[in-house]
């Protein structure tokens, strides 16, 4: 199936995940986000695309074996039963300051062969990391992360899409983090089958590749400073264009970030945010796009502990208080 190249956004949940995935397991990964995402917001999916829910509320999933391809050339269909069979018995781990969960992917994959088809469950678990961006996001174009063919290579675009500062990441943060800690354990094998396959692949194709830089203690390397390097020949000059369109119409008065939060944890459309543009313009003159983002992470949170139903109408009510109190508070100062 010919991919139709869009923009993904990823949680940062997944993206700082501890996982081992094979380059076909990550483009299983890759489909699921676009589809759960397109669902999520209420845009039309594939004809061939079914997401059902059982007696106990778990999605489950039907996609065409096609979508885990990387193109018509690609038949290697044998590597989609053995991606899915090792995606039952892998998990994510995930930890942060506050946080440590597992979470298993899919369960009781199935394939039709006559109508080249997969079905699977979906833990629950993972669909709130799809969608939960109260930790922060990554936005990569999809075409490009699913054609690359060294899954390090696919990590790295994932970590530097967007990247405008340096990171620097520990040895053993990274090996943690690609799940690699007993396979490389000498360094020099770690950058010779790591980082420097992972560079090479994203120097040769990617908006976004980098330049490292070993940091040591003593005499022992044990970190890894990275330099974002933006590679613009590489972007899709057709998302671009639809990019530039899209915020030369729909506002000047809502950060991008903002917008996608809205988008993806509100569910908000384009008209519905054209038609509070006022509301908007408002709290952006007053707030920082900070304060702004975070005030919106907190309603969400409020409206998952009271169960809110609409929450459209409880952000919208909200936002509007948070005005009235903002020209209160200016107008007693005054």
């Amino acid at each position: 199936m010919k991919i139709n190249n869009k923009e993904v956004l990823q949680s940062y949940i997944l993206t700082t995940a501890k996982y081992d995935y094979s380059v076909y397991e990550k483009r299983i990964l890759y489909r699921l986000i676009e589809v759960f995402q397109q669902y999520t917001t209420g845009n039309k999916l594939n004809d061939k695309v079914k997401i059902q829910k059982d007696l106990f509320n778990v999605n489950i999933v039907t996609l065409p074996i096609s979508m885990f391809l990387v193109n018509e050339i690609d038949k290697n269909h044998h590597r989609i039963k053995e991606a899915l069979m090792r995606l039952e018995n892998k998990i994510f781990e995930y930890e942060d300051d506050s946080t440590w969960q597992l979470i298993r992917l899919i369960s009781e994959p199935k394939i039709e062969k006559y109508e080249q088809t997969a079905t699977f469950r979906i833990n629950p678990k993972i669909l709130e990391a799809f969608l939960d961006f109260s930790k922060g996001f990554k936005k990569y174009e999809l075409k490009i992360a699913m054609e690359f063919e060294s899954v390090y290579s696919m990590r790295f675009y994932e970590l530097l899409s967007n990247q405008k500062t340096p990171i620097n990441y520990s040895i053993d943060t990274l090996k943690d983090l690609f799940k690699v800690s007993e396979k490389y354990k000498r360094i020099n094998d770690f950058f010779r089958y790591v980082i420097e396959p992972a560079k090479k692949e994203l120097d040769k194709c990617s908006p976004y590749t980098f330049h490292y830089e070993q940091i040591k203690t003593g005499r022992k390397i044990t970190g890894i400073r990275f330099i974002p390097i933006h590679q613009p020949q590489f972007e899709d000059e057709s998302l671009k264009k639809q990019k530039a369109m899209k915020q030369m119409s729909n506002r000047w008065f809502i950060p991008k970030n903002i917008e996608d939060y809205l988008k993806y944890n509100y569910e908000f459309t384009d008209k519905e945010l054209n038609n509070n543009l006022n509301l908007f313009e408002n709290l952006y003159n007053h707030l920082s796009e900070e304060e702004l983002l975070d005030f919106l992470v907190e309603l969400k949170a409020q409206s998952v502990l009271y169960e809110i139903k609409n929450l459209k109408a409880y952000l919208i009510g909200s936002l509007k208080k948070k005005s009235e109190q903002i020209f209160e508070e200016k107008h007693l100062k005054m």
